[in-house]
This record gives structure tokens, sequence and C-alpha cells, in this order.
């Protein structure tokens, strides 16, 4: 679970920082092919893929190791050994139960959780939105296609230092402590951009949100179904916290405009 984690959010960080460049080449286009005009094609390019995976994945994706079509049965016997050695497994823990989807709903923990994790997507959808206005209004002269590319090296710098926490974090089971430290370095990105400074250290404050940004949003995704290895539980708490972190787009809009 952690690891599929950590690799989610390095692809949504070098993701984002391909869209960052592919708006820099459609951006300027008035009208391309098919007559559609280049915002047009943005919208197709990044909705189509998105699309296609999500009907093929009903096909594609299996339930469980099990039933994973493209493992040989060593690997698939590897699998179930891994999950066995898990904190907690047993196959009760393993199989779905409604009072464990009950005991999640009772559970503190997850609801603190979920208000965490709604203030980081705050911080994430504010940040991926208005990055441009940000950079825009560092140097009003800039070219839309000049601050589209000026964000590209941000995000990648955020898939980078995720993919380096993940991997501290992983070997020496600690998530709050990275969480925390990184989160600071936000603050501190945040700091420089409202600061009175010149255009380089609000750039330069740029960057050292993204640093923190996607480490304070992606660890606790790991964290918190880490520490229920019950299913029921676990995806209970993992629906209440994307439920909850995902209505912080609403906010977003209004607390960074």
């Amino acid at each position: 679970m952690w690891r599929l984690a950590c690799v989610r959010h390095w692809a949504h960080g070098w993701y984002t920082s391909l869209l960052s460049l592919l708006n820099f080449f459609v951006d300027d286009v008035n009208v391309g092919i098919s007559g559609q005009h280049g915002w047009r094609w943005i919208m197709i390019l990044e909705g189509l893929p998105t699309f296609v995976l999500g009907v093929a994945s009903w096909r594609l994706l299996p339930d469980s190791p099990g039933t994973a079509y493209f493992l040989s049965p060593s690997e698939k016997s590897l699998m179930a050994i891994r999950h066995g050695r898990q904190s907690g497994y047993t196959t009760s823990a393993s199989e779905f139960h409604w009072r464990d989807v009950r005991a999640g709903l009772k559970d503190w923990k997850i609801y603190a959780f979920c208000v965490g994790q709604f203030g980081a997507d705050t911080m994430l959808y504010g940040y991926s939105t208005f990055l441009p206005t940000i950079i825009r209004g560092i140097n009003p002269t800039y070219s839309t296609a000049t601050v589209q590319v000026l964000t590209i090296p941000c995000y990648a710098l955020g898939a980078i230092s995720y993919l380096l926490a993940a991997r501290l974090s992983d070997r020496q089971q600690r998530r709050g402590t990275y969480a925390v430290l990184f989160g600071l370095i936000s603050i501190v990105g945040y700091a420089m951009l409202i600061s009175n400074s010149s255009s380089g250290v609000h750039y330069a404050g740029c960057f050292l949100v993204a640093m923190g940004l996607y480490v304070v949003v992606g660890l606790p995704l790991a964290w918190l179904p880490a520490n229920n290895p019950r299913y029921g539980k676990r995806t209970t708490a993992t629906g209440l916290q994307l439920t909850v972190g995902n209505c912080s787009g609403i906010m977003a809009s209004f607390v960074s405009d």
C-alpha cells in the first residue's frame, strides 16, 4: 500500500510537469487541427486517456493478486506470503465485515486524518490551479508560454522531493516526522511569496512550496490505511479521507483567489 502511494504521487508530480509542457506547446495555438482551438486540445488530450483507462480498468484491473492474470503462479504465491507478513493480517481481517465499517465510522483518529487531509489538499489545489497566476504576478511581462514553462521545474522538484521523502520514510517507518518537516518547508515558501522581496525570491518560494506540498499530501494517504489492517475499516478510512480531502477543491478556489 505504501509503495503504491509513493509511485502514485511520484507519477502525479511528473504528470503535472508534462502537462505544463503540453500547455506551453498548445496554448498559443489559435486554430489548430480540425479547427479546434488550443485550449480545446488540452481538454481532449487530458480527458481522453482518463476516460479510456477508466473504462478499461473494469476488465484489466484485478481484484486481488490471486486473480491477477499478469502474475505467474510463483509470483501470486509470493504476494500471498507478503500479505501474510503484514502487521495485523489474518484471514478474517482480509475479508469485508460490516462491523469493521462501523468501527471505522466511530474512530476519531480517522476523522482527524480527514481534517488534516482537507487542509493539505486545499494547499494542493490552490497551488496547482494558481501557480501560473503566481508566476505571472512575479513578472507581468511574461508571456503565457513562458509562464507555463516556468511551472515545470516547480512540479519536477515536487516529484523528486516526494520520492526521496517516501524512500526515507519507508525505510525508517516514520511518517509524521517527514510530513511535519516538509510542511514547514512549504510554510517558508509561502512566507517568501507574500514577503516584500524581489521576483527571484518569490520564484524561489514557489520551489519550496512544491518541495513540501506533495509530501504533506501524499504521506497520509499511505499512513492511514497502513494503520488499519482490517479490510473493512481500511476501505472506510480511505474512502472518508479521499472524500473529505477532495472537497477542499471547493474552498481552494476562494482561499487562493
